[in-house]
């Protein structure tokens, strides 16, 4: 589904992304784990339109979507759940979600969607007239997914999901990655609980400094010493 080959970002005279080369198929979930500054926010950026590359090349379904702006990533089917939430917060929850379909056609359904986003996280139904701004950090992350998933998005990138929040939302926010896997979506996942993301992960890739050190399965990945040295703090 996604294909990334060669890719190079720079931000001014430092460079974010070396030349960077991987791939999502079609109902896998892919992570990308590494510490602050590895470059997994700028790539996740790039695939959504947000940043523009120096060279390479991002392909989506077999199409290049270089210089693609971001209402259209979305309008082709990437839906993306930023860093640091981003929920419109002079908005109420459910006004966020209704604009997180603004790309769709088919105003029929969208109430529809809403409802299985309430379903997903039953925390948002009970907060759906309040302002977005108001909530809680891990009240917003969900929202964040929520509203990413109502585009129907073919590929949803996820960046920092548990960034900022409590042991418990974590692992309800993970639940919902875990039951969106088995449902087959294709999930490109930006995580610094690399435990957790490899968990989920059918395939992961290690950044460090712009380049990718290593890949494999989650499993491998997991048991890796020098991941497990790095990462997990063991």
């Amino acid at each position: 589904m996604l294909t990334i080959d060669n890719l190079k970002v720079s931000y001014g005279s430092v460079e974010a992304l070396k030349g960077i080369s991987l791939d999502v198929a079609e109902g896998e979930v892919v992570t990308l784990i590494g510490g602050n500054g590895a470059g997994k926010s700028t790539l996740i950026r790039a695939v959504a339109g947000l940043v523009r590359q120096k060279s390479g090349a991002i392909t989506f379904e077999g199409r290049s979507i270089a210089g693609l702006r971001p209402h259209d990533a979305v309008r082709i089917g990437i839906g993306h759940s930023p860093e640091g939430r981003l929920v419109f917060g002079d908005q109420t929850v459910r006004d966020n979600l209704v604009l997180g379909a603004f790309a769709r056609d088919d105003a029929a359904t969208v109430g529809e969607d809403i409802e299985t986003a309430f379903r997903m996280f039953p925390r948002l139904r009970e907060r759906q007239g309040q302002m977005a701004g108001t909530l809680s950090g891990g009240e917003q992350q969900m929202l964040a997914i929520a509203r990413a998933l109502m585009s129907r998005p073919k590929l949803l990138l996820l960046d920092e999901p548990s960034l900022g929040l409590a042991p418990l939302i974590v692992h309800e926010v993970f639940r919902v990655i875990r039951d969106l896997k088995a449902r087959g979506m294709t999930i490109l996942l930006v995580e610094q609980m690399a435990n957790l993301a490899l968990e989920v992960a059918d395939r992961a890739y290690v950044l460090e400094t712009g380049s990718i050190t290593m890949s494999g399965t989650g499993p491998k990945l997991l048991r890796d010493p020098r991941v497990r040295a790095a990462y997990l703090g063991a």
